[in-house]
């Protein structure tokens, strides 16, 4: 293993803008992978496909179509109410409202099918009591008790995934818009289907949010404890190795997932470790000769030793490969995958930018 280090050490003494500059490129072709990530928040698609629930479910939707579904919910207001207020959802007018919703989403390519109490009706009801009088000959139910609340339900003609779901919900709250409205109800979107996508949200913002923290706190314990260069010289590299497995994430379709969520800080925290180590060495080894050979002395030593630290945790991440739930799986090929770039980036990079940075203090 000392041989190629060695190697590796002299090509980054010889040629040390040609890897900056390739770091750089790696870096752009990454980057352009970030938006190919998949958000995967169906807990169903992590499980195995040939429990029997699972191949029951299936079949029911071979056979009778999707069950899911987008659900609006039409409520009426917990205020004081005023005259002219919609108390009862049985109200003519609340009729006449999802009968204009339902004849708009059907003209929209994404829906396959609406289905609300309006649906009971060939034309708008005239009172109360026509309305009442249908809905108790129906058996289908759609108020609740106190009819305070009717739902209306939205199929979609494509399939359900998190995209396509968002999609559908821009739709109908674009229609909801146009829809005429009546003082004393209000709406709002649900259903798993929307619950899901409003996870997906919060996983990319709490990605975001962990990935910037974790980022700014590093760096700046590594500035304050190796200087303005060697501190920001040790975490780029680790920064990089980041962006390298969410654009690797992309480009080879591993999903994010509520597990995966956890990467972020995973990585920043083990791949910290390798770039302070080799950065260190280097720092000791320039006190007593040049830059140069203190990287040719590093990197078959240290270099090593980060080697055999990395692989212990590597044989762990990919353990979880042998997992029947494949949020497992994807947990241990991303966190190998991740390791083993950031990693690559610390080895390859560090040693780089700080002979520059030496050269160039010449």
């Amino acid at each position: 293993m000392r041989d190629p280090l060695r190697l590796l050490a002299e090509a980054q003494i010889r040629h040390t803008d040609k890897i900056i500059v390739v770091s750089v490129l790696l870096t752009a072709f990454f980057v352009a992978g970030i938006p190919q990530i998949e958000i995967q928040t169906d807990f169903q698609e992590g499980l195995p496909q040939d429990l029997p629930p699972i191949v029951a479910e299936e079949e029911v939707q071979a056979s009778f179509g999707n069950t899911e579904s987008l659900t609006i919910l039409f409520q009426t207001t917990e205020e004081p109410k005023e005259e002219g207020f919609v108390t009862d959802v049985r109200d003519p007018r609340m009729v006449s409202s999802l009968n204009f919703l339902e004849d708009q989403l059907r003209q929209e390519s994404i829906v396959e099918s609406v289905s609300s109490m309006s649906s009971l009706f060939d034309e708008d009801p005239r009172s109360k009591e026509q309305v009442k009088k249908r809905l108790s000959s129906t058996p289908v139910s759609y108020v609740n008790r106190d009819f305070t609340a009717t739902t209306m339900f939205v199929r979609l003609s494509e399939e359900m995934n998190e995209r396509n779901v968002q999609r559908a919900t821009r739709v109908i709250e674009k229609n909801l818009e146009q829809t005429p409205k009546y003082p004393g109800v209000e709406q709002s979107v649900t259903g798993l289907p929307a619950i899901r996508t409003t996870l997906s949200n919060i996983v990319v913002t709490d990605t975001t949010r962990i990935i910037a923290g974790a980022s700014a706190l590093i760096l700046l314990l590594l500035v304050g404890v190796r200087g303005f260069f060697y501190g920001p010289a040790t975490f780029v590299p680790l920064f990089l190795g980041l962006l390298w497995t969410l654009g690797a994430m992309g480009w080879i379709g591993l999903p994010l997932t509520i597990v995966t969520i956890s990467l972020a800080s995973m990585l920043l925290g083990l791949g910290v470790e390798y770039g302070s180590f080799i950065a260190e060495r280097i720092v000791e080894e320039s006190r007593e000769t040049d830059v140069e050979s203190a990287v040719r002395e590093t990197m078959p030593s240290t270099g090593e030793a980060v080697l055999g630290s990395s692989t212990t945790d590597l044989v762990g991440f990919l353990a979880l490969l042998t997992a029947s739930i494949s949020f497992l799986r994807d947990l241990g090929l991303t966190l190998a995958l991740g390791e083993s770039l950031t990693l690559l980036a610390a080895i390859g990079l560090t040693p780089a930018l700080i002979v520059r940075y030496e050269r160039w203090e010449r």
